[in-house]
């Protein structure tokens, strides 16, 4: 099967190798909902069986891929229960996996790149512009959920995909390093009475903010919790935006392909999203701090900024 380095594939590719013995397409929508001012993630196997690209497994991002044991909510599955999801979905270690999401920006689909990436399986994509995109084109939608037969997927786990706390915490004031806050600059700068993702209100010290929504245009960095709605009911497309347009928008923010970068969010989706961008324009030194700020804000022990972005590195 054709494939080039990209990490993404697009719905004209998808399209012409659906029926690819050798495919594997999973589909990872999930949607959050607020308890108490705070953001819950939750599995969305309903939104799957409503409608979903021919052929694709459904991955619950919760109940496979997050681990329910470990205090900080939405971290990655350990090795042992992700290779379990994953042979249940038809997914051996020469399977190509395209996935995606129904979010408009691909997060729980970045999220699921991220993490066969950090497991050690390259033979993964996302497609880009994800469900809305393939439905705005009129192409084929399914209601028939789709069982495939278990294999057996061996976990390589592998470092360079994936920070602690304590690295972050050692990387602050680091001018090697940069931290990319990928949330909204609402979220970033500390608005409201408190975080929706964590326990307390701002941003990592000295992390520049580049929120996910710029990489379907970078004139969307100020774009609002509202706004954003309104674009994602709009039906506009959300393929990343022209490799240029993306180099500059991490050119602008001092985010060097030099430098060792770690993305994070309010619980690794959004992170995701800003690493997949990264990657697409060929930056190699990127993690994801996956506990992100559900973490670093419970930690009282840490510090915390709040206010305008910080001012780019040099």
């Amino acid at each position: 099967m054709e494939l080039d380095s990209s990490p993404l594939v697009t719905t004209e590719w998808l399209a012409a190798h659906l029926d690819d013995p050798s495919l594997r397409v999973v589909d990872v929508r999930w949607r959050s909902r607020y308890e108490n001012g705070r953001g819950v993630s939750f599995d969305d196997p309903e939104g799957y069986l409503s409608g979903h690209i021919p052929g694709a497994v459904f991955a619950g991002m919760i109940s496979d891929l997050s681990d329910p044991n470990h205090p900080v909510p939405d971290m990655l599955a350990p090795a042992e229960q992700f290779a379990s999801a994953m042979g249940r979905l038809g997914i051996g270690n020469d399977t190509l996996v395209v996935a995606y999401d129904n979010m408009g920006l691909p997060l729980g689909s970045a999220r699921l790149w991220w993490a066969l990436s950090h497991f050690g399986h390259d033979r993964v994509r996302v497609l880009d512009g994800g469900l809305k995109d393939w439905q705005a084109e009129g192409r084929p939608i399914s209601t028939d959920p789709v069982t495939p037969s278990p294999v057996r997927f061996t976990v390589r786990s592998r470092s360079g995909w994936s920070a602690t706390k304590a690295e972050v915490a050692a990387a602050l004031g680091q001018p090697s390093t940069v931290l990319v806050d990928c949330l909204n600059a609402e979220l970033y700068e500390g608005g409201g009475d408190r975080h929706l993702w964590g326990q307390r209100a701002g941003h990592i010290p000295g992390a520049v903010n580049v929120p996910y929504l710029s990489n379907i245009d970078p004139s969307l960095a100020t774009a609002t919790a509202a706004e954003r709605e309104k674009l994602l009911a709009s039906g506009r497309s959300f393929r990343f935006s022209r490799p240029e347009a993306l180099a500059e928008l991490y050119r602008a923010a001092g985010i060097d392909p030099e430098k060792e970068v770690i993305t994070y969010c309010g619980r690794g989706y959004a992170g995701a999203c800003g690493l997949l961008a990264l990657k697409v324009l060929g930056y190699e030194r990127v993690r994801l701090y996956d506990g992100s700020w559900a973490e670093w804000s419970a930690d009282l022990s840490l510090p915390v900024e709040v206010g305008q972005r910080a001012s780019t590195p040099k």
